[in-house]
């Protein structure tokens, strides 16, 4: 458990050895511990192969707008008051073009019961493959 990272990719980013029977690789979810430290940041891969990575910021959700802060039963010093409390603002997208190295996507298909994880390797920003290695 912890924190992740989420990498989309694009359609038309191949990747090797991928299951029959499953979602294609855009439309699946997949998780990395291994770009930066993970903050619940997105990444994106692009089907020519750029890394991107999203700008956001958080604002202030009024509490007349939280799941639990209008309940009665919960005060202002009560945990469930902060919940909802900051809302992610997406910002747009910026090319990683720094990136130089190896992170490892991770997806658990339950159609198929397995665990796949692939291994990216990028130079200055840009894919330079995917290798299978679960």
């Amino acid at each position: 458990m912890g924190l992740f990272d989420t990498v989309e990719l694009y359609d038309g980013v191949h990747l090797p050895e991928y299951p029959d029977g499953v979602a294609p690789p855009s439309e699946v979810t997949w998780q990395t511990k291994d770009i930066d430290r993970p903050y619940m940041n997105t990444f994106r891969i692009t089907a020519d192969g750029n890394l991107y990575k999203e700008e956001f910021h958080f604002e202030q959700v009024p509490p007349a707008e939280r799941p639990h802060a209008s309940r009665d039963d919960v005060d202002e010093d009560d945990i469930l008051y902060l919940a909802g409390s900051r809302e992610r603002v997406h910002d747009g997208w910026i090319h990683r073009d720094d990136f130089h190295g190896r992170f490892d996507i991770t997806h658990s298909f339950e159609s198929i019961e397995s665990l796949v994880t692939y291994q990216a390797t990028f130079t200055h920003g840009q894919l330079e493959g995917f290798e299978r290695t679960d």
